[in-house]
Formats: structure tokens, C-alpha cells, sequence
């Protein structure tokens, strides 16, 4: 019997029932930190996401844009960079990120609506993305779809819908087939009985089911008049209805690291430099860690808004012709940014409504405050770390005898954790991953026990299921040897000075296993297995009397030593 055939559970598990214990504020904090990281200014980004890894389980390089059915725009080639972008991946993955690179949709109007409303370019946009991740062994992919909403036009939403389902049905099957992670982003959506204007093109509940992620874009709510950029109530709004349409843990609420500067009066008339830029309307970006600066520089004084959960401050600036200080106007500016608190009351729904966490446009912009309150939010929630040890009551055993397997999960504290689903994966000399063998729970004691049989040398750990409340625990691996079984078809007797086939086989069934094979003690010489175990020799006694034959079998790294029982023939 194979290896892989040979678990034995002799034994029921028991089921218990325990009670959750709160999450332990000193634990590593949550990993609920996740982003986009443009190609420009990687200079300040990267700091940003290799400073705080530990919060950090994928990013988002923002680097593509899909230009046509078979064509997808490499937005970092195009800047010309110094450090190629082969470098940049290597940098990131060497810090053990997922990478999730985020395609823009960077057609025209209703251009990408006609595309997936054809089975035949949809397919098309299928291939390429996947072939875009298979390039780079990218860990998945995020869609940016936006000219749906942009430009396309409510009125164009219900004939897309049925398509984009469809596309992504399609996308996801083809990435999770090459065991690939599927991310989308859209901007918010909500319940109707919040008569909020939202975005339901994007199908959240349908397309719940095929993806991995996601990123929800709470911000922009802001853009022509002064005001916040992604209000608390607007935000926790999305967030409520995107629980109801799929798993919290794969909502992600997209925080802004920026804010705006509107310009909202002008007194005077601008000297000719300024004139097209200083009007009543126009606005430009404030990043988080600026702004405080900024307000600074020019004597405003911030207040914090606690319902938008933004800061907010106003301030005057002249713009005088240099060639001539008569010439001069002055704009009254109103400023919107969130800063560290804002974090924080954004954060603080990861807990509330048990999400995968937070998306930040972009890494690099925040403030050192920010990136504090994450941490120390995402550490009061963060999932209690499990302990698991592993023992057995051999290491090496004979081929076909069972040995007795014991796991034991606890709290850093050592509390026992009782109920918990654990699997007992084991990895041997032909496999290339962990593999799953059976399944149980603990008991009250924290303690699963299971009696097993392995057919060839493995390594075994026993591994718990992860939660919201829990991380996954694995024990160590253990090395459990088995002592080879062979057999040798020998007769009682043969004649003298005759030839005889004799064959053998090892049990477990190993080729190219190192055989050596003694007649009355002196080597007859050295034999190898085939792909059954099976070996031949052939013997001639040159001697009348009784005759002693035994194998011994090689160490590898397949198996240890073996010896098989000595075997009497008499000579005639």
C-alpha cells in the first residue's frame, strides 16, 4: 500500500464547546494594512511599506492600464526609471509581500462596456491579464474599472452589469486556477434605505462569491466645492452594506492619505502668471503629511470636524507679478485633509465590522502619526497568536507498525485552547507541499491525539485553522523514519553448482534504493530497486551444506538503513 494511503485515524475525536478569549493587546498587531504604490516617487513610498511590515500582508503597485482587448499600457516602463521594475518586485517579494498590481481601465468612454459585452474580446481581456500575472508570477491582480462610472453613464449600467458579472466570473476562475488572488476596487455602494447615491454597477453581491478582495474607494466625495474627502458617516455607510453583500474579511475600506485646497474668492485682479491658475474653483492636492505645514506656513489654525472625522482650516495668499509689486491679487484657500485621527476612526471599523482592513491611496503620504494608530489599533485586534507543539512516542518505526501522534495548542499564556479544528499534513521524499490527511479537533485540554501509520520516511506537523479571533498555529515538523520491510523469495533447498534467480522487494516501494547482498557473510555485490521495490540476483553455491543469505539496504534520503532476516537454504 502507498505512503499516501496509509493514515489511519483508529480514533473518534471529541468535541467540546470554549469560550473565545479577547485578543491580547501585546500580540503582533493585525495585518490589516494594504495599499497602492504608484510608480512615481518609489523613493518615499517604499520606506513607507518596508518601515511597517509587520502591518502589511499585500500591496498594490499601481503600474498598469488596460488600453484594448489584448494590449495593457506598463505604466513603469513608460517613466524611464533608473531601478527597473524586475528590481523593485524583487525588493518587495524579498519582504515576503503579496503583490496585487492594480490594472486602471484606461479606455475612452463605453469602449471597456462593448469589450466585455462580446464573449469573444472578453475572453480576450481574460487572457491577457492572466498573462500579464503568469509573466511576473504575480501573487493575483486588482481591477480600477472607473469609466464605468466617470464617463459610461448611469443610464449604460444595466446592460453592463449581466457582462461585468460575467467578466469577472471568468477572470476569477482563470486566475484561481493558477492558484492566483483576484482584487477589485470600486467606489462606494450602499443600501437603498440610505438613499445615498451609489455605485451598483459594480455588483458587489454577485461578484462577492469570485473574488478575494475588495477595496472600496472612500474618498472624492469632495471634488468641486470645499468639503471632506471621504466623510466617516459616507464611509461606515459603504462598509455596512458591502458586509451584507460577501464576507467582511474580504472588504477593505480605501482611506485617502491626501486632502484638497480649494481656492474660494479672489480679491483683485492676478498678474498674467497667475491668472489661469488662481480662480474661484480650482483646487489642488494637500498630502497628510504636508498639510500641517502648510497651515502652519500661513497662520491658520486646524479644526478638527469629529462627524466627517476630517481636519479642516482656512487662509489667505498673494500672488504679486514679480517684475512689478503693484500687480497682485489674494485668494481666500479652504483646506480638507484627513490627519492621524482620521486614521484612526476608519481603522477602528476594521474591529467594528471584522474587515480584512484598510487600503491607503497612496504609501508615503501619511504622517508618522497615522502609521502609529494603525499599529496600535491593528494590535487591540489583533488575533491571538496559537502555540502548538507536536510529540510522538517513536521517531523511527518498522514499515506497517502505527505510532501515536500528539498535538498540543495553548495560548501564549498558556491557557489550553479547547474546540479548535486542526489538520495533520505530512510531506515525504516525492512531495513538493504540505499535504492534508485528516482532520479533527482539540479537546478540553487543548491536546488532539491520533494514532497514524506512514509507509516511508515524512515529515509531519499537525496545523490549526485560523480565524478572526485566532491566528493559524503550526507545530514544528517532525521527522518520523520507517524502517524498510524486505522480502526474499528463497527456496528451502537447491542443488549444488545451479543457477538461480532469486527476487526481492522493499517495502516501502522505493526505486533506485542501494542494495547489498551477503552470502554466508561475503558480499555477492550491489543491487538497486526498480519503481516497485523489486531487485534480482542470482546465486550459485559451489558448496554443499546449509547457506545464509541477507540484504542490506542503504541509507538515503528516502529511508534509513534497513537489514532483512537472515535466511537459511540447504545446499544438496
Amino acid at each position: 500500500m502507498r505512503s499516501r494511503k496509509l493514515l489511519m485515524i483508529l480514533s473518534a475525536f471529541t468535541f467540546v464547546v470554549s469560550t473565545l478569549t479577547p485578543a491580547n493587546a501585546n500580540n503582533p498587531p493585525r495585518r490589516i494594512l494594504s495599499g497602492w504604490l504608484p510608480d512615481y516617487n518609489l523613493a518615499r513610498n517604499l520606506p513607507t511599506v518596508e518601515g511597517n511590515l509587520d502591518l502589511i500582508r499585500d500591496i498594490s503597485p499601481f503600474w498598469y492600464g488596460l488600453t484594448g482587448e489584448t494590449t495593457i499600457k506598463d505604466k513603469y516602463a513608460l517613466g524611464k526609471y533608473t531601478t527597473s521594475k524586475e528590481q523593485v518586485i524583487a525588493r518587495l517579494r524579498a519582504n515576503g509581500l503579496l503583490l496585487l498590481p492594480t490594472i486602471t481601465d484606461d479606455t475612452k468612454k463605453l469602449v471597456l462596456a462593448n469589450l466585455l459585452a462580446n464573449p469573444t474580446s472578453r475572453t480576450n481581456i481574460v487572457q491577457s491579464i492572466k498573462s500579464l500575472v503568469l509573466k511576473y508570477n504575480y501573487d493575483g491582480i486588482d481591477l480600477d474599472f472607473e469609466v464605468f462610472y466617470t464617463q459610461d453613464g448611469r443610464s449604460t449600467w444595466p446592460a453592463l452589469k449581466p457582462n461585468w458579472i460575467i467578466f469577472i466570473k471568468e477572470l476569477s476562475a482563470a486566475l484561481h486556477e493558477q492558484g492566483k488572488l483576484l482584487s477589485v476596487t470600486t467606489p462606494p455602494d450602499f443600501a437603498p434605505e440610505t438613499k445615498r447615491a451609489g455605485n451598483n454597477v459594480y455588483s458587489w453581491a454577485e461578484i462577492g462569491p469570485h473574488i478575494d478582495r475588495l477595496r472600496i474607494m472612500a474618498y472624492d466625495f469632495s471634488t468641486v466645492n470645499p468639503g471632506p474627502i471621504g466623510p466617516l458617516p459616507w464611509s461606515e455607510d459603504a462598509v455596512k452594506y458591502a458586509v451584507t453583500q460577501m464576507p467582511a474579511s474580504k472588504v477593505f475600506l480605501g482611506i485617502p492619505g491626501y486632502g484638497r485646497d480649494w481656492i474660494t474668492k479672489v480679491e483683485g485682479v492676478c498678474p498674467k502668471d497667475f491668472a489661469s491658475s488662481v480662480v474661484v474653483g480650482a483646487k489642488a492636492a494637500v498630502v497628510m503629511r504636508e498639510a500641517a505645514a502648510l497651515a502652519a506656513s500661513n497662520n491658520a489654525t486646524i479644526t478638527y470636524n469629529s462627524t466627517h472625522a476630517e481636519s479642516t482650516f482656512t487662509y489667505r495668499k498673494t500672488y504679486v507679478d514679480p517684475t512689478n509689486s503693484a500687480s497682485f491679487c489674494t485668494a481666500a484657500r479652504t483646506v480638507w485633509f484627513p490627519d492621524e485621527k482620521s486614521y484612526a476612526a476608519r481603522t477602528n471599523l476594521v474591529g467594528k465590522y471584522r474587515l480584512g482592513g484598510i487600503a491607503v491611496w497612496t504609501f508615503g503620504m501619511e504622517n508618522a502619526a497615522a502609521i502609529t494608530v494603525v499599529r496600535d489599533i491593528a494590535k487591540s485586534i489583533a488575533p491571538d497568536q496559537v502555540l502548538g507543539d507536536i510529540a510522538t512516542d517513536l521517531e523511527q518505526i518498522a514499515y506497517g507498525t502505527a505510532f501515536n501522534l500528539t498535538g498540543t495548542f495553548k495560548l501564549p499564556d498558556k491557557t489550553p485552547i479547547a474546540s479548535l479544528n486542526v489538520r495533520f499534513e505530512i510531506k515525504n521524499n516525492t512531495d513538493s507541499t504540505w499535504r492534508t490527511l485528516a482532520a479533527g479537533v482539540t479537546d478540553a485540554a487543548g491536546i488532539i491525539a491520533i494514532p497514524v501509520l506512514v509507509g516511508q520516511k515524512s515529515e509531519i506537523r499537525l496545523v490549526s485553522e485560523s480565524s478572526w479571533e485566532r491566528t493559524e498555529g503550526k507545530t514544528a515538523a517532525k521527522t518520523v523514519s520507517v524502517i524498510p520491510k524486505l522480502r526474499l523469495d528463497l527456496p528451502s533447498s537447491i542443488k549444488l553448482n545451479t543457477t538461480y534467480a532469486v527476487s526481492g522487494q522493499m517495502l516501502p516501494k522505493l526505486a533506485e534504493i542501494k542494495l547489498s547482498v551477503k552470502e554466508n557473510g561475503k558480499s555477492l555485490g550491489d543491487f538497486t530497486t526498480d519503481v516497485n521495490g523489486v531487485f534480482t540476483f542470482n546465486i550459485k553455491p559451489a558448496a554443499t551444506g546449509v547457506h545464509t543469505y541477507q540484504v542490506l539496504i542503504a541509507e538515503s534520503g528516502k529511508n534509513i538503513s534497513g537489514l532483512s532476516d537472515e535466511i537459511s537454504v540447504l545446499v544438496r
